[in-house]
């Protein structure tokens, strides 16, 4: 046999190998990879690409896998990297500790100089993680920390101290048509309510009457053009939708809103986080009784430097822990969580920026035996495009986390199929009900769905499925997604009638 035909040989016998041995199969398993190749190859996908991996956590056997070892976009799929990175390196009880500090001397009640809050990342100043419907309920305590200490003036400004992250507020490879969103919201050392600001649309009495819109929290840093009006109170219409021109405050609001409809809530980003966070504080205050007789600097930005020796400690205020921050990060695919994280991650080792946090994401990933050359990660959200994973990376870190101290943690944060988080619509009505803990992930043309499913059999299964440049519509690879997840929940190693 020459050298070329024993190469040939080698590549189809490691082809067999990595396809999972279909003679070293039981009939069951078989039977399943035959309906998986089927599902995957529907006409739809033609010019798709599949990447998919099946893997008992039981006894490691790999009962199907498709293009497994090549590189996908992985979209919100990468979050699940950057979670067990954080559980493995900062572990489950960190907390984001924020320093609250008085820059000049205290007459009396007042603090003749400016309240200073040194930024250290955390993403949960939100409305999402406190609950309710105040946007700024997050930051209450904090005038009631002031309050207890005796402050009821303060004679400068409150400066934000968002230096600790070093990078760019944008993450690399995202796209510039989406800033104006929340899930592309810009990430900063100090983050009030994901950077993110709403707009409530309510329309008028009659036809023809201009739309009013409100900001919350009025504070914030947007300048609002608004053009909506209201439609007939028959019309059932609500065209309603806003822009932010890149890079700028300036908001517009558009279309028509039906007399009689619900106000319209919709959230737009806000382009400097530090700033947001400066006024919404100052709202706060304002709103407690707290006087703040400084006016906010332009940029609503202070130099590490600036705080100096002279500042004093009032109090740092502290996130709930990782384990408990978790389901906020992964049920609703929260990206600058999952931005901030990767940043805390590099600060761990001496830095808080995306490269040293890729470093601690390297280290993690090594230690769950995953090559370097199987990924390329930019951020910690998966939002870039310039993210490449093999759907095998995504399998070891499934794997590794289910058997590791931190299994418990990891698997109760993802969305469960049918109740809660981007899952909640999906699989209801099925044996994956409430069963399936899956991670969704979405960009333009990847559609993501990765995690834990127990058959029928009680066998506890990894499952990792990513579709890559598929021109159909998305319900139709969700459709597929759900099949394939469904199905493991319905698998028996045994056949009837064996």
């Amino acid at each position: 046999m020459t050298r070329a035909l024993r190469v040939l040989a080698a590549t189809l016998v490691a082809g067999c190998a990595a396809r999972g041995s279909p003679l070293h199969l039981t009939p069951a398993v078989r039977h399943l990879g035959a309906e998986l190749d089927s599902a995957f190859a529907a006409p739809e996908f033609d010019r798709a690409m599949w990447g998919v991996v099946v893997q008992s956590l039981d006894n490691g056997e790999v009962l199907y896998q498709r293009n497994a070892a090549k590189l996908f976009k992985p979209a919100s799929n990468l979050k699940l990297v950057t979670a067990a990175a954080a559980l493995a390196s900062l572990g489950p009880d960190f907390r984001f500790r924020t320093p609250v500090l008085a820059r000049g001397p205290r007459h009396g009640d007042t603090l003749a100089g400016d309240l200073v809050v040194i930024g250290r990342g955390d993403p949960s100043l939100s409305l999402r993680v406190t609950g309710g419907a105040d946007i700024l309920g997050a930051l209450r305590p904090w005038a009631d920390s002031l309050r207890a200490r005796g402050i009821r003036v303060i004679e400068g400004r409150v400066a934000g101290d968002a230096s600790w992250f070093p990078d760019p507020v944008l993450g690399s490879g995202w796209m510039w048509d989406d800033l104006p969103y929340v899930y592309a919201a810009p990430v900063g050392a100090l983050q009030f309510n994901e950077a993110a600001a709403a707009l409530e649309v309510t329309p008028g009495r009659t036809a023809g009457e201009p739309c009013r819109v409100t900001l919350l929290p009025s504070g914030a840093p947007l300048r609002l053009f608004a053009t909506a009006t209201t439609a007939p109170p028959d019309s059932a219409v609500n065209t309603i939708a806003f822009d932010r021109a890149p890079f700028t405050d300036s908001v517009t609001i558009t279309g028509r809103l039906s007399a009689g409809h619900a106000r319209v809530r919709l959230g737009v980003a806000v382009p400097d986080p530090t700033r947001y966070f400066e006024a919404a504080l100052s709202q706060v205050l304002r709103e407690a009784g707290i006087t703040v007789l400084g006016a906010s600097a332009p940029t609503g930005t202070a130099g590490a430097g600036a705080v100096g020796a002279a500042a004093d400690t009032l109090f740092v205020w502290q996130s709930l822990p990782l384990r408990d921050l978790l389901p906020f990060f992964l049920k609703p695919s929260q990206n600058q969580i999952g931005e901030a994280l990767l940043r805390t991650l590099g600060a761990a080792r001496g830095v808080a920026s995306v490269d040293s946090g890729l470093a601690s994401v390297r280290e993690t990933l090594e230690s769950f035996g995953v090559p370097d050359d199987a990924w390329r990660i930019v951020d910690g959200s998966g939002a870039s495009h310039y993210n490449y994973v093999a759907p095998d990376v995504l399998a070891h870190v499934l794997v590794s986390m289910a058997r590791g101290p931190n299994a418990e943690v990891f698997a109760q944060a993802l969305p469960v199929a049918g109740v809660d988080g981007t899952m909640a619509g999906r699989l209801r009505g099925t044996a994956a009900a409430g069963n399936a803990h899956a991670k969704t992930g979405d960009v333009a043309g990847a559609r993501a769905l990765s995690g834990y499913v127990t058959t029928a059999d009680g066998e506890r299964m990894v499952f990792v499925l990513l579709a890559n440049h598929f021109t159909a519509p998305r319900r139709v690879v969700d459709a597929v997604q759900d099949h394939v997840v469904e199905r493991l929940a319905n698998f028996h190693r045994r056949e009837a009638g064996r």
